[in-house]
């Protein structure tokens, strides 16, 4: 019985009797404690010593006594229980229930063997701390300060790159006379082919081989399909990872020269539900690369823990790369070996505050040193080479900027700004004009904006924008991007997101959420057409073939649709 407990039971009697009190106070100390009334507190280690000599000695002995001990208690305690009822007024019922209630409690107690729990409480394992949760932002000082400063922009490094390994961007367009649409208005309709390229489920995105000749596209239900362009879009391959035993969903991919096949997605247990997402639950997402002729996975690149939303192949300085975005908010690097089957290094780009990357698409006339990726609500540029970001344009949309791309503007106007330019060159020294003249590029980006909640529109008209991203001109400087027009219209709706725009240099694509696909003029800001042939759901991809008069779109009907002109 502890000091505490009998208090309490003192405190409960009439105060009439605290001499008396005291007394059976001090006889039930004097009988609970005769084991051990006239030695000193023993330490850890003199109790584990007698344990292990009361352990050698005979057990059946040891019970008895043991036995013998505790009944002795029990009846010191019920003698000590019946003299307070003595002394205590006979008139009160309540307080003799509670002291019987408390001697039960305490006899319950006697029978725990304290050295026992001792032991008991010394073989328990440590308690494990939980680590607390830290959100990605506050690690980019961290991820910042281990990496290297990368070196400052130099315009004449850039420009010896840019020669050794020049771009291939802007081959085709609209005015480069190989054949590809150039023109997309009351005069010149296009018209649905009567195809069938379809799927069973929604096709999130498709990819031309570089020659043209091949298009893949990706859809949920795990498979991916390779079409004849050529001759009349019949089917060839249709692929499926037989070595996968998960749920597998395919996003986005990219064809290479060699005859592989890159792709990515989600990949999701067969097992496991999850509440949150209404869907199974997902799995890291690995990179898959397929052989177009026997149709089999030789390749899978593991580095991503959620959905991957873009891939594209790349070389730089001579060598092969794969950049891969995704839903974990990082953006990946993977170097690979010259028959593209081979991981050698993987590395991802230094953010630490992106929590979705969407698609990436690298700065003109630079060497493929630099790349411009669509993350969040915002537009990053990164430095490839040296892994790390670099500059951040902000708030390019209120929700989500889910795509943007570099185009070749081929109509841009003559500004007066541009005409001065050039008048006050005449006055300028060559090493004046080399300082003076900046380069830039022409960029097209597209987003979802927030939703009203009561109403459940969005709280700004969804936009398309051009923007115009303008070179540092000295060593060190910074890139500025420029909005130069955005593009809108009362019926264009597209608030939602992992949709991808696309241009030709002349006209710029938007696919919208009720089938449609809106055809703005990238010089007058007008809608030219208003192509409608998919079912009233997203329109989630659309392409120009490179010197073929199609455009391909494809949607969450499952469908893609192939537009030509009318004959």
């Amino acid at each position: 019985m502890s000091q505490s407990d009998t208090d309490i039971d003192i405190d409960i009697l009439d105060d009439e009797t605290p001499a008396k009190m005291e007394l059976s106070k001090d006889s039930l100390f004097s009988q609970t404690s005769s084991v051990s009334t006239d030695q000193q507190p023993l330490t850890k280690e003199t109790r584990k010593l007698r344990k292990k000599k009361k352990a050698n000695s005979d057990d059946e002995e040891f019970s008895i006594k043991s036995s013998r001990n505790k009944q002795k208690i029990k009846s010191s305690k019920k003698t000590n229980t019946k003299n307070q009822e003595k002394h205590a007024p006979t008139g009160d019922k309540k307080n003799d229930n509670h002291l019987e209630q408390k001697s039960d409690q305490q006899d319950s107690m006697d029978d725990i063997d304290t050295d026992d729990l001792l032991e008991r409480v010394e073989r328990l394992p440590k308690i494990k701390k939980t680590k607390k949760k830290v959100k990605r932002t506050t690690s980019k000082i961290q991820t910042e300060s281990s990496k290297e400063k990368p070196n400052v922009y130099d315009p004449d490094e850039i420009k010896q790159l840019c020669q050794k390994y020049p771009d291939e961007y802007w081959k085709f367009n609209a005015g480069s006379g190989y054949g590809m649409i150039n023109q997309i208005n009351c005069e010149h309709p296009l018209k649905a082919l009567p195809v069938d390229i379809n799927d069973q489920g929604a096709i999130t995105g498709m990819v031309l081989s570089k020659d043209g000749n091949l298009l893949a596209t990706f859809s949920n239900v795990g498979a991916i399909k390779i079409w004849d362009v050529q001759e009349d879009f019949r089917l060839l391959r249709k692929i499926r990872d037989t070595k996968e035993t998960q749920i597998d969903e395919f996003y986005c991919g990219h064809i290479l020269e060699c005859g592989l096949l890159v792709a990515g997605g989600k990949l999701k247990d067969r097992h496991r539900w999850s509440a949150e997402d209404n869907d199974n639950h997902i799995l890291p997402c690995p990179i898959k690369i397929f052989d177009l002729v026997t149709c089999e996975r030789v390749t899978q690149l593991e580095g991503h823990t959620e959905e991957i939303l873009c891939v594209k192949a790349v070389q730089f300085r001579g060598q092969n790369f794969l950049v891969s975005t995704s839903q974990d908010g990082y953006i990946m690097k993977w170097c690979m070996d010259k028959s593209w089957t081979k991981l050698l290094s993987s590395t991802p780009m230094a953010d630490g505050c992106t929590c979705m990357a969407f698609t990436v698409s690298f700065v003109p006339n630079t060497g493929n040193k630099y790349f411009m990726a669509a993350c969040d609500e915002h537009l990053r540029l990164y430095d490839f080479e040296n892994e790390c970001l670099l500059q951040t344009f902000e708030d390019m949309y209120s929700s989500y900027c889910d795509c943007g791309k570099f185009i070749d503007w081929i109509d841009q106007p003559a500004h007066v700004d541009d005409m001065e330019k050039q008048v006050n060159e005449l006055s300028m020294d060559d090493q004046e004009k080399k300082t003076e003249s900046n380069l830039f590029a022409y960029f097209i980006s597209r987003g979802a904006e927030m939703c009203d909640v009561s109403e459940g529109v969005s709280s700004k008209p969804n936009t398309c924008t051009l923007h115009k991203l303008v070179y540092p001109s000295v060593i060190g400087g910074q890139f500025k991007l420029e909005m130069v027009k955005q593009f809108m219209h009362e019926d264009y709706h597209s608030n939602s997101w992992l949709v991808k725009i696309t241009s030709n240099g002349r006209y710029i694509l938007a696919p919208t959420i009720y089938g449609q696909i809106f055809v703005f003029n990238i010089v007058t800001g007008n809608v030219s057409a208003i192509i409608k042939e998919h079912q009233d759901i997203e329109v989630r991809d659309v392409i120009f073939h490179p010197y073929r008069p199609y455009v391909f779109s494809c949607g969450d009907d499952g469908y893609v649709k192939v537009y030509s002109y009318c004959t």
